[in-house]
């Protein structure tokens, strides 16, 4: 059995050989000569003499080379915006297959030359990080938050390619500061004095969560914050109670006749010593009731112009909390109660939360619909 075991194995090793084998020469064939080359290149350095990778690999790597080279020349005198980019492109991977046939001896023996293509892949970085850098000062004339935004991200995109190109990183403020929407949440309104520091609560967290959010282009601040630093919002942000109602009272009461039957209701001994049983039906009426504190409320969220006051987005958001309690009593034979039962008489009526807890349990889901809401709006201004 052995015996027939490793001749099973080394065929399904062949046969993986080949599947790979042919399948770097089809990808070749199709010209697709980047999977035809990582192909060829990892199999060289798990086979070194396979002389079918080999060709493969000298094929492709050729190949790929010669197309990748005449695309570059056909790019750069092209009216291409961006072809320094994909001239960019092109370097990088010639420069990354250079890398993988250093780390390949038998890919060495077969190319022993490859070309690193680095300066001309500088050049092409300075060249591709000028036009970034020319497209921003051009957006940045236009004078708009979302042109600005367009600026900053082509100054990202020129220090992505010359880290310390000219003043990118001085361009780069200039023109977060010019995209950034400075948005003010203006205090929720509360009439209720009893409400007023739940009210605030309720309100700190949204604050809490807009500080938060660490979108590039958008700032929250609160009333104080905009004063303090002199800051003149695009946007407010304005929630009010349209209604609220806290720990209205509703009490369910139930009566009902419970019997249990074939209940032993008296044993008595004979002389003899044996025990006789008598079974009967037990019954018991049974009072159960259940208080329920109901608290909810209806927040209007605005996003508003903060010059025009243009409604920008609109939302109608409820909240609701129920709180319960349950206890009971019986008349009658407690046997004729079930487990259940037994358990809900032994509780007792339960002390409600304080109008201050119960208010902010209800705004607990109107919090999350507001967050749902203000991310939504703002995703816009993510980078």
């Amino acid at each position: 059995m052995k015996t027939k075991f490793y001749i099973i194995t080394g065929s399904i090793l062949i046969l993986s050989f080949a599947i790979v084998n042919c399948t770097g020469k089809r990808k070749l064939q199709k010209g697709n000569y980047e999977q035809a080359l990582d192909r060829s290149i990892n199999k060289l350095r798990k086979s070194p003499g396979n002389s079918k990778a080999a060709k493969t690999f000298n094929q492709a790597y050729n190949l790929d080379v010669k197309n990748r080279m005449e695309d570059v020349l056909r790019l750069i005198p092209s009216s291409d915006v961006f072809k320094w980019e994909k001239i960019i492109v092109h370097y990088n991977r010639l420069n990354y297959y250079y890398d993988e046939i250093n780390l390949c001896p038998a890919c060495l023996k077969i190319i022993p030359d490859p070309n690193r293509y680095t300066t001309d892949l500088d050049v092409a970085k300075t060249n591709a990080a000028s036009v970034r850098y020319d497209l921003g000062l051009e957006q940045l004339k236009l004078n708009t938050i979302v042109s600005a935004q367009n600026a900053y991200r082509h100054f990202l995109q020129a220090k992505n390619y010359v880290v310390n190109f000219k003043d990118v990183d001085k361009q780069l403020q200039i023109a977060k500061d010019a995209g950034t929407l400075r948005v003010v949440m203006e205090h929720i309104p509360m009439h209720s004095r009893t409400m007023q520091l739940s009210n605030e609560f309720f309100e700190s967290k949204i604050q809490g969560y807009l500080k938060n959010m660490n979108y590039e282009f958008v700032r929250f601040y609160s009333p104080e914050e905009a004063q303090t630093f002199n800051i003149k919002p695009h946007q407010y942000i304005q929630c009010r109670f349209d209604d609220f109602v806290v720990g209205q009272v509703y009490i369910y009461e139930k009566e009902q006749e419970v019997h249990r039957d074939s209940v032993i209701l008296k044993t008595e001994t004979l002389p003899n010593k044996q025990k006789i049983n008598t079974y009967g039906t037990v019954k018991a009426t049974l009072h159960t009731f259940t208080k329920t504190l109901t608290s909810s409320g209806l927040l209007d969220l605005r996003i508003v112009d903060a010059t025009s006051g243009t409604l920008f987005n609109q939302s109608k958001l409820p909240g609701t909390f129920v709180w319960e309690t349950r206890w009971g009593w019986f008349n009658g034979d407690e046997r004729a109660l079930t487990d259940d039962q037994k358990n809900y008489i032994k509780q007792r009526e339960a002390y409600p939360p304080a109008p201050q807890q119960l208010f902010i349990e209800f705004t607990k889901p109107i919090f999350n619909q507001v967050t749902s809401n203000v991310s939504s709006y703002f995703s816009n201004y993510r980078l």
